[in-house]
């Protein structure tokens, strides 16, 4: 089958693969799309690991049922949730499975091969079928869709809120959509790319944009809101946009770090204690929370294909790849289409 490989730092090129041959353990899926996704673009980066097929982000039909024949056909339109927690550690048992210890043993498109390939196996608990209402690209946008959902549920906006988004990457329009959902009364977008501040406002799902790179810009958000954010969201993860993030809140506010840093970074232990925030990691999502996500989208109350910058084929994944990691670019979102 035809497959991309990740073969050195920054490099990864088509190849041919074999075909999963774990009919009997796994369901096997024929990939229609893949998203490619921000941890995607770490694995490349690093340039490991070496060999790996990336992709996680996914929507196909079922080819071979596997152990699920009894649930599942030949045919049938799905997407999954690309992890395989253990099911038995506490975690998974007080069904927090993305706090699972064994979580990334077997994880597609991170420790195990991915989906940015013509077919792809996963395990049957994983697989979710499609809604006739859902279309492929909307199935492919559920999982950074629930990543989003996840953040935005444990800073806990409620209507009213003063919402702070800092980075506009996909999780952070995304956040910015479920805050709107969540009837949030103003969503800020702090931003250093323009072209990507000018998307976010036409997508429609933020109030005002503000540019990363001031100064001043603490000390005009605090003032704007009339003492600061009621909820921060960070999606960025360097050390600049969790300052801002901890920076920009009024008191008793909560701020999730959803953004990625592979580097420890200082933070204000003062201004965290004498605002009496709250700071939250967040990392994936819940089971419920995809499934919750997968109503929103086939109801079309979060409508994710306007996000959606461009479909390529396995030859692009390299330039894709090279632009979604260009900090001047615009583009947030692109679906690969295996076959």
């Amino acid at each position: 089958m035809k497959s991309v490989r990740l073969l050195d730092v920054k490099r990864i090129e088509p190849t041919d693969a074999d075909l999963p041959r774990e009919g009997k353990s796994k369901v096997l899926i024929k990939v229609e799309l893949c998203g490619i996704c921000g941890s995607d673009l770490h694995i490349w980066e690093n340039g490991r690991p070496e060999g790996l097929i990336p992709g996680h982000e996914l929507s196909g039909t079922v080819f071979d049922p596997g152990p699920a024949g009894g649930v599942l056909k030949a045919g049938d339109r799905v997407t999954a949730v690309p992890v395989n927690p253990c099911g038995t550690c506490s975690a998974c048992m007080s069904m927090q499975f993305n706090r699972c210890l064994n979580l990334m043993a077997d994880a597609p498109g991170i420790t195990t091969p991915g989906a940015f390939a013509e077919y792809f196996a996963i395990t049957a608990g994983s697989v979710r079928k499609m809604p006739d209402s859902m279309s492929f690209e909307e199935g492919a946008m559920v999982e950074p869709s629930a990543v989003a959902l996840h953040a935005v549920n444990l800073a806990g906006i409620e209507p009213g809120d003063k919402v702070l988004i800092v980075g506009g990457g996909i999780i952070g329009l995304l956040s910015a959509a479920w805050a709107r959902i969540c009837g949030a009364a103003h969503i800020g977008l702090s931003e250093m790319n323009a072209k990507r501040g000018e998307k976010a406002l036409a997508l429609g799902d933020v109030d005002e944009v503000y540019d990363a790179r001031d100064p001043k810009l603490q000390k005009k958000l605090l003032a704007l809101t009339g003492g600061g954010f009621d909820k921060v969201i960070e999606c960025a993860g360097p050390a600049p946009a969790v300052k801002s993030a901890i920076g920009a809140t009024a008191h008793g506010a909560v701020v999730v770090l959803a953004g990625i840093s592979y580097s420890d970074i200082p933070v204000s232990t003062m201004r965290i204690a004498m605002r009496e925030l709250t700071l939250k990691g967040s990392y994936a999502y819940t089971l419920g929370e995809f499934d919750t996500t997968m109503d929103y989208i086939a109801r079309k109350v979060l409508k994710t294909e306007r996000f959606i910058d461009e479909t390529i084929g396995l030859e692009g994944v390299q330039s894709a790849f090279t632009r979604l990691a260009d900090p001047t670019g615009h583009v947030v979102k692109i679906l690969v289409r295996p076959h």
